[in-house]
C-alpha cells in the first residue's frame, strides 16, 4: 500500500494498513493492526470480532497471515509480565515476553527452559503455538506448559491446567485458540553438558550417541548418497567437577587441517554456491574425520552450548552454529519423521534434491536433523506418535516451492510424517496423520469458544479444521476496523 493511499483512507476516516509478512517474506497481507498496551483492551479486540493474532511473525509458511483480519501482533502490545513460583519451579509469562527475555529471567534466578528454539526473539507463546523444538527429551517447548490462559470471543478469561479435559488440545492448536494471555510452564536448574561435535559419516554416528545423549546432525546434502558425511552435535550432563573448556587441536596435524577446513565452510558455502555440490564431493572423497569437546557453561544462553556465558551473537560461531543459523540467508521448511526411518528419509531426500540439479535447483547449507526422543501427550506435538526426527530443508527464497515440493514426495513415500506447524506447507493431507478424532476435538473445542467468525485463521489452517474458508473474493476487501485502530 502506497503512502498516498493510506493518506486516502485516513481522509476517509479509515485506518491505514500495514504489511505484515511471514519470516523470509513469501507471504504478506496489507492488513489494519490493533494497538493494545492493556489485557482489557485485547479483550476488546476480540469482541469486535475478526481478528487473528500473530506473535513474531517468524513463521515461515505463512500461517501468521490472515488477509481479512485485523492483526494482533502480541510481540508489540507490551504484556510482559513474568512471574516465577518458587515453590512449584514454574514461570508464568504474559504474550509479548520473547524467549531470550524469559531465558535472562530465569537464569537470574538459577533455572532454565527445558527446551526451546534457536531464534531468541521469538515470542514464547508464539513459540509453542507452532510446536517449536529443540531436541532430546521434552524436546517440544508446549510440553513443559503446566496451565494457561486465553481470551474467548466474549473477551472472558480462560483458564486451564494440565490434567484437565481440554488442556492437551489448547496447549498446542497452532492458532485455533487465542489469544493466549498467560502461560506457565514448568523450568529445570540451570547445569553445564558435555557437547560434542563429530564430523564423520551417517554409518558411524551410533558410535558417538548413547541414550543419555540428546542429538542433533547436519548431513551434507551432495556427499555420498549411500553413507553421507554429517556434523553431529550430542550433548549430556556434565560430570560433577567438569569446569566449562574447550578442547584444542595439536598443530600441524591432520586433525587441525580438517578443523580449519571444516570451520570455514559455511564461508565458502554462503560465497560460492555454484561450487557446494563439487566442494561437498571433495570433503566426502577426503573422508575428512573431526571431534571437539567442551565443556559448556551453566549460564550459557545459547541453543547450541557453549563454554562462555551469555549469547554468541558477538563471539566467532563454529560449524554446528552455522550450519543450523540460516535464520536470515535462507527459506526454512521443515517436517517431522519417525525416528527410525529418519537415515532413510535424509537419503531419499538427497536422492530427490540431485535429481532437480538439472532444473537449476540446489539444497542450501545442510540438511537437518533433530532427533526429538520422547513421546508427548500433545495431540499435535511432533512426537504424539512416538520418537521423531525433525528434518530442516533449506533453499534460496526464489526456490521455496521445490522445498514444498520434496515434501509432498516424503509424504507419498514415508508413513507417519508430520507437520512442523511454523515451517510445513500446510496441506489437506495432514489430516489424516493427524487423526480425523483430534481434529474434531480441536474444532469443537475452537467453536466451543470462537462461534460465528470473530478468530480468523488463513484458509489453509481452516480448511485442514474442517471450518468455513472465506470465498476467494473476500481476501482482497478491506479487513474490519478495530474498536482502537489508530
Amino acid at each position: 500500500m502506497t503512502k498516498l493511499a493510506n493518506k486516502l483512507r485516513r481522509a476517509a476516516g479509515l485506518p491505514p494498513l500495514v504489511t505484515i509478512r511471514s519470516w523470509m517474506g513469501i507471504f504478506s497481507a496489507e492488513v489494519e493492526t490493533a494497538k493494545v498496551a492493556t489485557v482489557d483492551e485485547l479483550a476488546a479486540v476480540v469482541r469486535a470480532g475478526g481478528y487473528a493474532c500473530v506473535g513474531s511473525a517468524h513463521s515461515y509458511n505463512g500461517v501468521q497471515i490472515v488477509r481479512d483480519a485485523t492483526a494482533v501482533i502480541l510481540r508489540d502490545c507490551g504484556l510482559k509480565a513474568m512471574a516465577y513460583d518458587e515453590t512449584a519451579h514454574e514461570v508464568t509469562v504474559e504474550p509479548s515476553v520473547t524467549i531470550l527475555e524469559l531465558k535472562t529471567f530465569l537464569m537470574a534466578r538459577d533455572r532454565r527452559l527445558v527446551s526451546s528454539g534457536n531464534y531468541m526473539a521469538q515470542t514464547v507463546i508464539g513459540a509453542l503455538c507452532t510446536g517449536t523444538h529443540g531436541y532430546g527429551r521434552e524436546a517440544v517447548m508446549a510440553e513443559g506448559v503446566r496451565a494457561l490462559e486465553f481470551l474467548d470471543g466474549a473477551g472472558r478469561r480462560v483458564a486451564l491446567r494440565k490434567g484437565q479435559r481440554d488442556f492437551r488440545y489448547a496447549a498446542l492448536a497452532f492458532g485455533a485458540i487465542g489469544p493466549i494471555v498467560s502461560l506457565t510452564l514448568k523450568t529445570a536448574p540451570i547445569e553445564s553438558f558435555e557437547a560434542d561435535t563429530v564430523i564423520c559419516r551417517l554409518s558411524e554416528k551410533p558410535r558417538h550417541v548413547t541414550d543419555e545423549h540428546a542429538a542433533m546432525f547436519a548431513v551434507f546434502p551432495y556427499s555420498d548418497r549411500d553413507d553421507p558425511t554429517i556434523a553431529l552435535q550430542t550433548i549430556r550432563p556434565a560430570r560433577p567437577g567438569e569446569a566449562p573448556r574447550k578442547m584444542a587441536s595439536p598443530l600441524f596435524t591432520l586433525r587441525r587441517v580438517s578443523e580449519f577446513i571444516i570451520k570455514r565452510y559455511w564461508v565458502f558455502d554462503r560465497l560460492f554456491p555454484a561450487l557446494r555440490r563439487p566442494f561437498q564431493r571433495l570433503i566426502s572423497r577426503l573422508d575428512v574425520h573431526y571431534h571437539n569437546r567442551v565443556i559448556t557453561d551453566p549460564r550459557d544462553l545459547d541453543y547450541l552450548y557453549d563454554p562462555t556465558p551469555g549469547l554468541e551473537g558477538a563471539r566467532q560461531p563454529d560449524i554446528l552454529r552455522s550450519m543450523f543459523s540460516p535464520t536470515h540467508t535462507a527459506y526454512n521448511l521443515a517436517f517431522f519423521v519417525r525416528l527410525a526411518d529418519a537415515p532413510e528419509v535424509v537419503r531419499f531426500v538427497m536422492f530427490q534434491a540431485d535429481q532437480y540439479r538439472k532444473l537449476g535447483f540446489y539444497l542450501k547449507s545442510m540438511i537437518g536433523v533433530r532427533e526429538l526422543a520422547s513421546k508427548s501427550d500433545l495431540p499435535f506435538a511432533a512426537n504424539f506418535k512416538g520418537p521423531v526426527a525433525a528434518i530442516d530443508l533449506f533453499a534460496d527464497v526464489r526456490d521455496y516451492a521445490w522445498l514444498e515440493r520434496i515434501q509432498r514426495e516424503v509424504f507419498a513415500y514415508f508413513p507417519d510424517v508430520r507437520p512442523h506447524w511454523g515451517k510445513s506447507a500446510i496441506v489437506d493431507e495432514w489430516a489424516d496423520t493427524l487423526g480425523a478424532n483430534h481434529i474434531t476435538a480441536l474444532r469443537r473445542l475452537h467453536e466451543k469458544h470462537y462461534p460465528g467468525d470473530g478468530l480468523r485463521g488463513t484458509s489453509r489452517m481452516r480448511r485442514l479444521l474442517g471450518l468455513p474458508v472465506a470465498p476467494p473474493g473476500t481476501i482482497a476487501t478491506a479487513p474490519k476496523a478495530s474498536p482502537n485502530a489508530p
